[in-house]
């Protein structure tokens, strides 16, 4: 049985996904990247996410968001499925496009957690030696000159019906972290700003110290989507659930278990913790309030 992930309305979750076999399926294009961006419109919209930062690496995405109504899992299960089958039809292929395991979801618990994993999303290209700010990177991602205005992407063509329910267009638009919401819209982009270009910073000067260089958009651009990153993938590392300075924030769902253990023996009246998800859309559970 695998640990509990609570899906709590109200909190700021980052979510991430690979692509199967670390292939480049998600290099940027304009086709790609219109496929990408609509989607995560129509699913933010639909399921009720408010979107802080995304980036869609070639072989990864990245989403920092608030799940107003705890619809996560329904908000996952749209976005990567459809992205999928988009992709797959633009790139002429029938094989899973996702890696099988689930999504990487973390709770970001404190105002640190939240916006250290934002910065980590703009700066994701940085990092990774493909660019050396994140506003080259040539794929979809929340740029800070462009946060302040929303993004209209046109329903992609190649799967969705020409007379199909979806909208024609979809709209992205991008909210403060809740941890940061007191401050204007200046403050908060002038905070954000500061913190990535820190992180810039601090990168190009790892980089001048390994004699390293940065790839760049054309060589990015002219990798093909089959192809896979040359560098091995760490395994059987820990895959945290919760960030934050609290160690308190960090206890996964207290009692589950036992509620759980309770529940298959036959106690259908037994309370599980708040957060809940399957058991109480699948099966009608009890659930404690949130605090």
């Amino acid at each position: 049985m695998s640990l509990p992930r609570p899906v709590i309305a109200g909190e700021t979750i980052m979510i991430t996904r690979r692509c199967t076999q670390r292939q480049f399926l998600l290099r940027p294009s304009a086709a790609v990247n219109g496929i990408i961006g609509y989607c995560l419109a129509v699913a933010a919209e639909r399921y009720g996410l408010r979107l802080h930062a995304f980036c869609a690496m070639s072989n990864h995405l990245h989403i920092v968001a608030t799940d107003l109504r705890g619809e996560a899992p329904e908000f996952c299960r749209w976005l990567f499925e459809f992205t999928a089958k988009c992709l797959n039809a633009h790139w002429g292929r029938w094989e899973n496009l996702w890696a099988s395991e689930q999504p990487s979801v973390v709770r970001l618990a404190d105002e640190q957690a939240q916006l250290a994993k934002a910065v980590y999303t703009l700066t994701n290209p940085v990092a990774a030696g493909l660019v050396t700010e994140h506003h080259h990177w040539p794929g979809v991602i929340s740029a800070l000159a462009r946060m302040a205005r929303p993004w209209v992407y046109k329903r992609p063509v190649g799967f969705f019906r020409e007379h199909g329910p979806l909208p024609r267009h979809a709209t992205l638009t991008m909210a403060p972290l809740p941890a940061l919401a007191h401050a204007s819209q200046e403050q908060y982009l002038a905070t954000l700003r500061t913190a990535v270009v820190t992180r810039e910073a601090e990168l190009a000067r790892e980089r001048g110290s390994a004699g390293r260089s940065v790839l760049g958009r054309r060589q990015v651009l002219r990798q093909s989507a089959f192809s896979l990153p040359g560098s091995s993938e760490p395994r059987r590392q820990p895959r945290p659930r919760v960030a934050g300075g609290n160690k308190w924030a960090r206890i996964e769902a207290p009692g589950y278990r036992d509620a759980w253990l309770q529940w298959r023996a036959g106690a259908r009246g037994v309370v599980f913790p708040c957060g809940t998800y399957a058991l109480r859309v699948y099966a009608g559970v009890c659930c404690a309030q949130a605090p």
